[in-house]
């Protein structure tokens, strides 16, 4: 393993370029892509082999100093619901939501990513799914 500037080259034995490399890195830190997604992306190699790489260059997300991702944020919108705030003293992550109706409840935010036709699936709120 040569180093350049503190940083491992890696990208050679593993079959990526150092551009291609240099790209992997950048979707997995600053993107937070999974390993499955980079390989897509990319259009080259398999899930292991990104994996296989990133580890090889000792590439993680908290060795960058990032923090946690966050993955919901204030402002998103799940079919006609948009969340407002994080519920802070709740035990569990739940967030304040608004419908495009008005009406204003709170919400397990991985329920508003489920498939369309989860039986849990949440993307209005119950006056509106009443109506229907």
């Amino acid at each position: 393993m040569v180093l350049k500037a503190g940083v491992p080259l890696v990208a050679g034995k593993s079959g990526f370029t150092q551009s291609e490399f240099e790209e992997i890195k950048r979707l997995y830190v600053e993107e937070g892509r999974t390993f499955s997604q980079i390989a897509k992306v990319i259009g080259k190699g398999s899930e292991n082999s990104v994996r296989n790489c990133l580890a090889k260059a000792r590439v993680n997300r908290a060795s960058i100093g990032e923090k946690k991702l966050e993955r919901f944020k204030s402002g998103q919108k799940y079919g006609k619901i948009t969340l407002l705030t994080r519920l802070v003293k709740s035990k569990k992550l739940r967030y304040h939501v608004v419908c495009d109706c008005g009406y204003e409840f709170d919400v397990d935010p991985y329920f508003l990513t489920l498939p369309n036709d989860h039986k849990n699936n949440v993307s209005e709120c119950p006056r509106c799914r009443a109506a229907k």
